[in-house]
């Protein structure tokens, strides 16, 4: 019996390696703890949702504004996961602005998401201002991606997430541990420009590029910059508190996702096939299996609106429970959105910071 178990192993192997896209996208993964030179920040921007107008024609495209919106801010918890789970970073965290200090700053647009093709266009730059990429990001879903996801062994867009982080190691790679430096003292003095900028808008220069370059760097126990950094870290603390409430949402929101997404593409798929039979004037017999497939595909959306669209609809709409953080022996609460809570956040700290210094 012994003698069998490897041939079992590889038997097993085999069966889940035939689930998953020939075409797959690894993720490239640091096996070790990365350097203190190598862990920059990445912050990721919720993304534009990508809706001018909604018309009739986009709800027949699988186009809701509802959804669209709940996928700006889950797509960007996607491709956290994704980033943490790579381990070649420091701190990464989702946020509702694009913040100038980031150490790491990705930015990005839906161009289509209907269940059988995500396309982001997505912009990555760091501190100094200098663009990583600017490029659109797309990947097509298959029967496999599903077949995959159901079985737990990868999510269906996946290698969009992995290019996406693949794409940003490469790039930070080519950089020398002086420009890695760099981006970190740049980052920290624009935040202290938006802080105090008489005081500190004369330690950066824009060159011809449009990049920032340091002039000088403030004194190692300088006082105002050691208040700049506490002020920081509790912004980050505010971040960090609220993305607990959301990482938990993103895993309940996760199976009703993938459930609206796959059986958009049923729908789309379908259409597709049943609109080139009527170029061809073939039109499918009542009763036939195609017909009573697309009646079933359609009881079954009809159920998933009903019963989930609101839940998915709602799920990064910032119904959270209020965030309680704590300066000082003070507590703060805060509630509404997750935009109205970091603004007023970002407010209460920079009130600290002028009662602290008088400027």
């Amino acid at each position: 019996m012994r003698h069998l178990i490897p041939t079992l192993i590889t038997i097993m192997i085999a069966s889940l390696l035939c689930c998953l896209p020939a075409s797959a996208v690894e993720l490239l993964v640091n096996e070790g703890e990365p350097g203190d030179d190598d862990a920059l920040a990445i912050s990721l921007v919720v993304l534009d949702p990508g809706i001018e107008a909604h018309t009739s024609r986009d709800r027949q495209q699988g186009i809701y504004p509802e959804i669209r919106n709940a996928e700006a801010s889950y797509l960007p918890y996607a491709m956290r996961r994704t980033l943490v789970d790579s381990n070649h970073w420091g701190a990464v965290r989702v946020l509702p602005d694009a913040e100038t200090s980031a150490e790491i700053l990705v930015t990005g647009r839906i161009l289509r998401s209907d269940g059988v093709e995500i396309a982001l266009a997505l912009t990555a730059r760091d501190s100094r201002g200098r663009i990583w990429f600017d490029r659109e990001f797309q990947i097509t879903a298959t029967d496999d991606a599903y077949q995959a996801a159901n079985r737990r062994l990868r999510r269906p867009f996946q290698d969009l997430y992995n290019e996406v982080a693949n794409q940003l190691l490469s790039f930070r790679q080519q950089l020398s541990r002086q420009e890695l430096d760099t981006i970190r003292r740049v980052a920290r003095l624009r935040y202290a420009i938006t802080l105090a900028p008489n005081a500190f808008d004369n330690f950066l220069a824009l060159d011809e590029q449009g990049e920032y370059r340091i002039r000088r760097l403030p004194a190692e126990d300088d006082p105002m910059m050691a208040r700049i950094n506490r002020i920081r870290e509790q912004e980050y603390l505010f971040i960090d508190t609220t993305d607990e409430q959301y990482a938990e949402l993103y895993t309940e929101m996760t199976p009703v996702y993938d459930l609206w997404r796959q059986f958009q593409r049923e729908q789309i798929v379908y259409r597709t096939a049943y609109e080139a039979r009527l170029a061809k004037r073939e039109k499918p017999q009542s009763g036939s299996y195609q017909g009573l497939k697309q009646t079933y595909n359609n009881y079954r959306w009809a159920k998933l609106q009903r019963q989930e669209m609101k839940l998915l609809a709602e799920g990064f709409d910032n119904e959270v429970a209020p965030t309680s953080v704590v300066v000082e022996g003070t507590v703060f609460n805060l509630s509404g959105t997750l935009d109205q809570r970091y603004r007023e956040w970002q407010r209460i700290l920079r009130e600290i910071f002028t009662l602290e210094t008088g400027t």
